[in-house]
């Protein structure tokens, strides 16, 4: 028998994503042994997240600031908007050197079955976003290859035209059906986004 405190952090991090009970008790256990104060530093970086982080202005990254690194960086192309799903995949996209444009984060996919609607996530400011910034040309459409990312992108294809006259596009489908871009290597990434295609 473990003590609640091993038991309930042992938990709390089962809850994490990609994090099974296994991986959780090495992770306490190794905590526990470890005496260089890791533990306490751990906490305090965690505990201060929902302190110093909150979502940009423009494009609903997670920054420390009223906008993000990439939204306050004069020399991105402000004519050309990725749309993604998550923050991690700004990280992989801006890993392939690839992509100066800007972003923009949704925070989610339309799901029905996990009862995710538009209205859940930042598809709103999107299209305001889009309507009022008459500089911007070109929209990719950067979602994950699954059912949920392939009904968002044709959900936003839809009803774009409505706020915006430019180019649609595509990342090219060199990504694996159901795959999430942020497990997709940068080779891969680097030629969905020079192949990428008109919706």
């Amino acid at each position: 028998m473990l003590p609640s405190a091993i038991t309930n952090a042992i938990e709390a991090l089962s809850d994490l994503p990609g994090i099974g009970s296994r991986s959780a008790e090495r992770l306490i256990f190794s905590l526990l042994k470890n005496e260089s104060g890791l533990d306490k530093k751990i906490a305090q970086s965690i505990g201060s997240l929902r302190e110093n982080i909150r979502e940009c202005n423009d494009c609903h990254h997670f920054c420390e600031r009223e906008k993000c690194l990439v939204c306050e960086n004069p020399n991105r192309d402000a004519r050309t908007i990725c749309v993604i799903e998550t923050p991690m995949d700004l990280v992989a996209l801006e890993r392939t050197h690839e992509f100066r444009g800007r972003y923009h984060v949704l925070h989610g996919v339309i799901s029905p079955m996990n009862k995710v609607r538009p209205e859940d996530l930042r598809i709103n400011t999107f299209f305001n976003r889009v309507q009022n910034n008459p500089d911007i040309e070109e929209v990719i459409l950067a979602m994950s290859g699954n059912v949920e990312g392939d009904a968002t992108s044709l959900y936003l294809s839809e009803k774009l035209p409505k706020f915006f006259t430019g180019k649609i596009t595509r990342l090219a489908r060199g990504i694996p059906s159901g795959g999430d871009l942020d497990y997709l290597d940068a080779g891969t990434l680097s030629r969905a986004i020079c192949e990428r295609r008109e919706f």
